[in-house]
């Protein structure tokens, strides 16, 4: 599991990515995940991790083009200095991720989840999400466990 937990300690909040299986169709290859966002009590599951008849659709490109090597690198990106923002959205808009500089050493997160996409194939604006602050050494933390999770 890849987990970005921010600063709060009275009222954690947290970005939790789990990898799924890799599915090939034709030219292209497909991964499964699932989300799970918490703030305070409140948690928020976006996929199982799975495709079947009873699981939502999750899904990240890996080819031809590598959506997570592209996340990847905005990420690095930002924590070297190089950029300041990382906008992220599946090409199966399932969710959008902001991560943005906000101080010398800080960070503050953004994830609105878009569950109806998943489970209908309908995008829509209506959403969920999470907003946090977080620290340089979680974010450095977080990129390495996805690195790990997704190679």
């Amino acid at each position: 599991m890849a987990l970005l937990v921010s600063e709060d300690r009275d009222s954690p909040s947290s970005l939790e990515v789990n990898a799924g299986s890799k599915q090939a169709q034709m030219d292209q290859t497909w991964q499964t995940f699932s989300m799970v966002l918490k703030s305070g009590d409140f948690c928020l599951t976006l996929g199982k991790g799975e495709l079947g008849p009873e699981n939502e659709g999750c899904l990240f490109c890996r080819n031809p083009d590598d959506e997570l090597a592209e996340v990847f690198a905005q990420i690095q990106d930002l924590i070297d200095n190089k950029r300041e923002v990382v906008l992220f959205e599946p090409a199966e808009p399932s969710f959008e991720l902001t991560i943005s500089r906000s101080g010398a050493y800080g960070y503050k997160v953004e994830v609105w989840l878009d569950a109806g996409n998943a489970k209908t194939g309908i995008y829509r604006w209506d959403a969920a999400g999470v907003r946090f602050f977080t620290l340089h050494k979680h974010l450095v933390s977080f990129l390495e466990e996805l690195k790990t999770q997704f190679p």
